[in-house]
């Protein structure tokens, strides 16, 4: 990976790491989506996120942002929590793959 990329990974990433850190009543209030501002290198970037609530004690929240590369192209970047049966977790790259 570039660094370019690595620091648009951590971006993420540190946003996900943030929701780990909440309680489940916490979690349970953050809206549905959302931007979250942020900047890499000086350049801001927004952040959105998308909060499924699947049912009462199953809710995933997703974090995605792209960065332009070439003409037309993007790269884009996940990262992800979980509430499951009162925890909250990381998601694996499996369940990640499913919103990319």
């Amino acid at each position: 990976m570039k660094p370019i990329d690595i620091s648009y990974q951590i971006a993420v990433d540190i946003q996900a790491d943030k929701i780990l850190k909440l309680t489940r009543e916490e979690l349970l209030k953050i809206d549905d989506y959302g931007t979250i501002e942020t900047s890499i290198n000086e350049k801001k970037i927004s952040i959105g996120f998308w909060h499924y609530k699947f049912n009462e004690n199953f809710h995933h929240i997703v974090f995605q942002v792209s960065r332009r590369c070439y003409f037309i192209l993007h790269k884009v970047y996940w990262s992800g929590v979980k509430l499951e049966n009162g925890k909250i977790l990381r998601l694996d790259d499996k369940e990640i793959g499913k919103y990319g």
